[in-house]
């Protein structure tokens, strides 16, 4: 993991509805091995407010941007669950804030939406690919363990979802972290080599939505990566999770087809095809996936 020898954090809070951030409280904190980081974020996520809050931390070198959502409604401390989501390239936290926030009052969870280093605006799913590399794994574990260490994120329940670039940073969490109860990589391809679980590799039940025009739905190839079809990731998945070969296969409507893998020890690997669906799936099909997406992550715990 990097080291950051300066961590700059300011707190914000914003509104949904455009008005414009107010700044709320601002800190320094010298850090030579990441526990003055620790605390300072601790520190910082105590002060968070109901409804959204903008936190920049400054990590690596890097300014790095956290959109949080923290629901009306809070119930003990670290009984909250928590949804990491990650945007696509190119993008910045504020779309999938308005895209998942509105789940934080519903759901009773904490939303967080993570931006990647900007302008290069993607998420590190491999190391070697991009041009410019940043230490993303780092940063997310950086900021759970500052979640679980303030008492406000419940540890068995922290989650993750991710569109495109997004999607696939997820399978890199998934194969490299231990701290996620399940996550759902959404639009994406799954990279043939650094995606697949290993020894280290902690069992964690997956969810992927992908329509089925999507590009990466079939699986591609390059000089620089091979991505796996969407049944081929499933089945990796399925078998290093020890999955039932044959899934239940279960419609939401006529264009979302439900294929769910289950081991006897109750882990699932799930596809959710959305038929007829490219790379963006509709509006209606997307808000329909979404919650059903919130289902499948909610209902799993780490133990």
């Amino acid at each position: 993991m990097m080291k950051a020898k300066l961590f700059a954090l300011s707190v914000f809070s914003f509104s949904l509805f455009g008005v414009e951030p107010k700044l709320a409280k601002q800190e320094e904190a010298k850090d030579e091995t990441g526990g003055d980081l620790t605390n300072a974020l601790v520190a910082q996520l105590a002060s968070l407010s109901s409804g959204g809050n903008e936190l920049n931390v400054d990590y690596g070198g890097q300014s790095r941007r956290l959109m949080i959502t923290v629901p009306k409604k809070l119930g003990r401390q670290g009984t909250h669950p928590v949804l990491f989501c990650f945007h696509g390239a190119g993008g910045k936290a504020d779309g999938p804030s308005r895209r998942w926030s509105p789940h934080a009052d519903k759901r009773g969870l904490i939303v967080i939406s993570a931006e990647a280093v900007q302008p290069l605006a993607k998420w590190n799913f491999r190391d070697g690919f991009h041009a410019e590399e940043h230490d993303d794994v780092g940063f997310v574990l950086k900021v759970v363990e500052a979640l679980i260490s303030g008492k406000l994120a419940d540890p068995g329940a922290v989650y993750a979802t991710g569109h495109s670039s997004g999607g696939l940073f997820c399978y890199r969490l998934a194969k490299q972290t231990d701290v996620f109860a399940a996550l759902a990589p959404m639009s994406c391809g799954m990279v043939k080599g650094a995606h697949d679980p290993d020894a280290k590799t902690i069992p964690v039940p997956i969810l992927q939505v992908i329509g089925d025009q999507d590009k990466s739905f079939k699986g591609s190839s390059n000089p620089k990566v091979t991505m796996y079809s969407a049944a081929r990731r499933m089945e990796v998945w399925r078998k290093f999770n020890q999955c039932s070969v044959r899934p239940e296969i279960t419609g939401q409507g006529e264009e979302l087809e439900v294929h769910t893998f289950t081991s006897p020890s109750g882990l699932e690997v799930v596809l959710c095809k959305a038929k007829g669906q490219g790379h963006f799936l509709r509006s209606d099909l997307r808000d329909k996936a979404d919650s059903l997406a919130l289902d499948f992550l909610l209902k799993h715990r780490k133990s």
